[in-house]
């Protein structure tokens, strides 16, 4: 499951970045326009991402 949730976060990351624009609901961040809230936002996914790869690696013991 968390490997899961790693992958749909990079998924995510990768594409906020390769688009420039992130939006969720009415929240529209949009690197043009709103740089700081961006780098924010994608920062945020990047470190849920690592988090979530981390645990996976918890999990499967090769971290102890």
């Amino acid at each position: 499951m968390s490997l899961l949730l790693a992958v749909i976060f990079l998924a995510l990351f990768i594409s906020a970045i390769v688009r420039g624009k992130f939006s969720y609901g009415k929240a529209d961040y949009d690197f043009h326009e709103h740089p700081v809230q961006f780098v924010i936002v994608v920062v945020f996914i990047l470190g849920v991402s690592a988090l979530c790869f981390y645990r996976f690696l918890v999990e499967m013991e090769f971290i102890r």
